[in-house]
């Protein structure tokens, strides 16, 4: 009610914003922002920037992060929440680093979906196999 009497808007958080929301957490987990993550942050969503800015309004109005995993995974259906963590897991391995931070969001995310460590394994596999370009040199 008073949020747009102060000038902040409501914003429904859909399936597509969760992703960009759940990413912002990943990529700012460790404090800075490294251009391969921002890269990737562009690439998911092919350049649309108001979804990454939506998301960034989105993530500065909330007070607390773990209660925007839980309505994050409240509001994805299973398959929903399987390309949220590939996604995750592909801007985590990004910049070829992951910070303990940013590996205790990402498991704080993969516990709110109930994804255990067997089912994230292949998907790990598969993930780091995609980022390790440098072998084809």
């Amino acid at each position: 009610m008073f949020g747009n009497l102060f000038g902040k808007r409501n914003i429904e958080l859909t399936p597509r914003l969760a992703l960009a929301v759940a990413s912002i957490y990943m990529i700012s987990a460790d404090g800075y922002i490294p251009d391969e993550e921002v890269g990737s942050l562009a690439a998911m969503f092919g350049g649309d920037e108001g979804i990454i800015e939506t998301a960034v309004e989105y993530v500065k109005q909330s007070s607390d992060a773990m209660t925007n995993v839980s309505k994050i995974a409240n509001i994805l259906s299973a398959e929903q929440k399987e390309i949220v963590i590939i996604n995750l897991l592909d801007v985590l391995l990004a910049d070829g680093e992951a910070s303990e931070t940013e590996k205790e969001i990402f498991f704080k995310f993969a516990e709110a979906f109930n994804f255990d460590q067997a089912k994230l394994e292949p998907i790990f596999d598969i993930v780091s196999k995609k980022n390790s370009i440098s072998l084809l040199s």
